[in-house]
């Protein structure tokens, strides 16, 4: 009778094509250990190097298996006894690592025999507790050219003991004639894959008080799944696989932040904190984190933890493993406790975070472009992106977590699907949100350095400066004619105070030279928005006429009803559109018309905040938010450009109606006050804001959003110090304050002649 036969070849192709790399096989045969609820294993190399007599030996103190076990879990190849039932474990009820059945064909990739002795465990399902021993020596079965051929000959040697040991139960596997010579390169390359396929312990541990004094978003990751009962797991590496010194606890106490990744079920958000870590509040105590959370936008996960610590400017002279740090940087990706290649290795860009780094892109992947807000002169304070040098952290996965997972069939990566983009995306958008944070710490600490220097003398606003400079042309001109008279001691003491007026306005100087090149682009960026608002008015009368001709078609033609009402629909939709339109342009044109630019006037305030209110109207009113200007008329500002005036009511309002909330109420109000001087107060409902900690706000990339609103921005944190930046030309203030009995938070602005 015909019958199918398999040849022997079968172990070698099924060995390549499922077991991508020689430390993915040893970790195959590791999670073997961990499916058999082993609480430990020992993993012992010796001569690695040495095909003749090198040997793997992997011990465990598992259940151990029976000759039945064995025989169809272990010699039958893709075997189903680990898809079966619940895919628990028997006595830790252990999520299992594998389903294929083919981690064994690991032993084939690294030795060519195989020795197993195992002793199991009593369990209620056992009857037969007899320790087994065994031995696969593959060179024999690749000696015969079918599965067939192999009965009768020494290629699988199964004993059984006639009576049980007293030996504590467990499994014992020795790799012998090592596959190949590894050289001392591919040699280190093994024993680095080897020794980190699982996280170090200050990724898996609470955080040492030396590395960040403060509680993040979790204790410890959730690494493993496992129920309550489960004594953990613990694998330890020696021999030739011993790590020797542990750097990884000295190399987190040289990292400058710290990032913490929460994507919890619970919530169905995702939960970000980011922390400067002790070693840079040593230099920066002012250094501040971030916390922010966005809605997960999959119900059913993955859901993950993560920890990633950062690493900035250069290792310290006394460490001297340089080498090491090379091989532990990376953010690794690890599924029940294991790594899973080739996330976090040196050529592996898998958040793309290397490839933004050498296109020196100023947008962050993930939140939105930076605007050209510090200048040319400032251009490396801006989006301080690292390469994936700098970082070395882990984002843990578990199967109960991320069931759509799936590992690609030879164990390296994941299947590229929505649900392991959705891990890469989020995990990305922590890297960024650091990135901000640590632009904003770095601005922060050099503004503070220039108004110490500025301190030691006055500083000249903007807005002196021409009488300033006049002065000091004035008092040289003094001293050349006091000099031709034979005066030189007075020339000398005009020229000295000459000097000292232009060093004490140097530091406004430098500024002024250093925002050239942003208002180069901000002249370019106002020259295309005056096209731009020419194209918006022509759309604006094409879709005029449209609404026109279908309103003629729907009421001449003596269409069906339903035709008519859906003509009504869309006639609706193109109104709307032309009166949002109308909106903008209209804003535009008081921002970026000529005469709003070209001389400083007194405006009217309550005007120029109608104005402002147009551009946000729309969002407002789709929100449900109710924006009230209760500003009097006969207020006036003091003579400054209408575009100014209506930037910062802009900026303010785009914050109001992010923050305010679905139904919520913004208003503004204004006095005049003693000395001439006019306070408008901007209120809000929603997020309150502290006015003992706002001043945090005015700084550069501080923001609480992560995502990129259509109409409002990417929330990059750049409309405030925009805001205070205008207003200070002028004597002018913003701050937060107390809002009044219904509103959350208050933005006070004081106008002064």
């Amino acid at each position: 009778m015909p019958k199918f036969t398999v040849d022997t070849h079968l172990f070698r192709e099924l060995g390549e094509l499922l077991v991508g790399r020689d430390s993915t096989a040893l970790v195959e045969l590791i999670k073997n250990s961990y499916d058999a609820d082993a609480r430990e294993v020992v993993v012992y190399g010796e001569a690695l190097d040495d095909l003749s007599r090198g040997f793997i030996r992997i011990t465990d103190d598992g259940i151990g298996m029976t000759l039945e076990e064995f025989e169809r879990g272990f010699l039958r190849i893709a075997s189903r006894s680990k898809e079966e039932g619940t895919r628990l474990s028997p006595k830790f009820e252990r999520r299992f690592t594998g389903a294929k059945g083919v981690g064994r064909l690991a032993a084939h990739k690294l030795a060519g025999v195989l020795e197993l002795m195992s002793l199991p465990e009593r369990l209620p399902q056992r009857k037969n507790l007899k320790p087994i021993d065994a031995r696969i020596d593959w060179t024999v079965i690749e000696q015969h050219e079918t599965l067939d051929e192999l009965e009768n000959t020494s290629a699988i040697v199964l004993n059984e003991s006639q009576q049980p040991s007293k030996a504590a139960p467990g499994t014992v596997i020795t790799l012998k004639g090592l596959r190949r010579r590894w050289t001392p390169e591919e040699r280190s390359s093994f024993l680095t894959e080897v020794q980190t396929f699982e996280a170090p312990k200050v990724l898996t541990s609470p955080l040492s008080a030396s590395v960040v004094n403060q509680h993040l978003l979790f204790e410890q990751p959730s690494v493993r799944e496992s129920v309550t009962g489960d004594p953990g797991f613990a694998v330890i590496l020696e021999g030739e696989f011993s790590s020797g010194e542990d750097y990884w606890q000295t190399l987190a106490e040289l990292a400058s932040w710290v990032i913490e990744i929460d994507a919890a079920k619970e919530d169905r958000k995702i939960h970000y904190a980011v922390a400067p870590t002790a070693r840079t509040l040593k230099t920066n105590p002012d250094a501040e984190g971030t916390r922010i959370s966005v809605e997960h936008p999959e119900l059913s996960g993955p859901f993950f933890q993560a920890r990633i610590f950062i690493r900035e400017g250069r290792l310290p002279g006394s460490f001297t493993n340089r080498s090491w740090v090379v091989s532990a940087s990376g953010i690794r990706v690890f599924l029940e406790g294991f790594r899973v290649l080739p996330y976090g290795e040196p050529r592996n860009d898998w958040l793309s975070i290397d490839a933004d780094y050498t296109r020196r892109a100023r947008v962050l992947r993930t939140i939105g472009r930076a605007g050209p807000v510090l200048g040319e002169a400032d251009k490396d304070v801006g989006l301080v992106i690292l390469p994936n040098a700098a970082y070395f952290g882990g984002v843990f996965l578990t199967e109960g977590q991320a069931p759509s997972l799936k590992l690609l069939v030879n164990r390296e990566g994941f299947v590229p699907d929505r649900g392991f983009q959705t891990v890469t995306e989020f995990v990305r958008l922590g890297v960024d949100l650091a990135t901000r944070t640590r632009a904003a710490a770095r601005l922060q600490f050099r503004e503070k350095r220039r108004r110490e220097r500025a301190s030691r003398g006055r500083v000249f606003p903007i807005r002196e400066m021409e009488p300033a400079l006049q002065r000091a042309r004035e008092l040289v001109e003094e001293a050349e004619r006091l000099s031709e008279r034979g005066r030189s001691d007075d020339a000398l003491k005009r020229v000295k105070t000459a000097i000292a007026d232009l060093s004490v306005a140097t530091p406004t100087i430098a500024e002024v030279v250093a925002e050239r090149s942003m208002l180069r682009v901000l002249a370019s960026v106002g020259t295309q928005m005056a096209a731009l608002i020419h194209e918006i008015n022509g759309i604006v009368s094409q879709s005029e006429s449209i609404e026109g001709a279908l309103t003629r078609i729907r009421d001449s033609f003596g269409l069906p009803m339903p035709t008519r009402k859906e003509l009504s629909r869309v006639i609706g939709l193109v109104g709307e559109l032309r009166r949002s339109l109308e909106k903008q342009a209209s804003y535009l044109v008081d921002v970026v018309r000529p005469d709003a630019q070209r001389k400083r006037r007194r405006h009217s305030v309550a005007g120029r905040f109608d104005s402002a209110t147009r551009l946000v109207e729309h969002l407002a009113s789709q929100r449900g938010i109710e924006i009230e200007n209760r500003i009097p008329d006969d207020l006036r500002s003091p003579k400054m450009f209408q575009a100014e005036l209506v930037a910062v009511f802009s900026n303010v309002l785009t914050n109001a109606v992010k923050a305010a909330g679905p139904d919520g109420r913004i208003r503004a109000w204004a006095r005049n006050r003693e000395k001439a001087s006019v306070r408008v107060v901007i209120e809000n409902t929603g997020v309150a804001v502290d006015p003992d900690k706002g001043e945090k706000w005015f700084r550069p990339f501080r923001s609480t959003t992560a995502t990129v609103d259509p109409i409002l921005g990417q929330g990059m944190g750049l409309g405030l110090p925009i805001t205070r930046n205008i207003l200070e030309e002028y004597g002018a203030t913003i701050r937060f304050v107390r809002p009044s009995r219904g509103f959350r938070t208050a933005v006070e602005i004081v106008f002064s002649e």
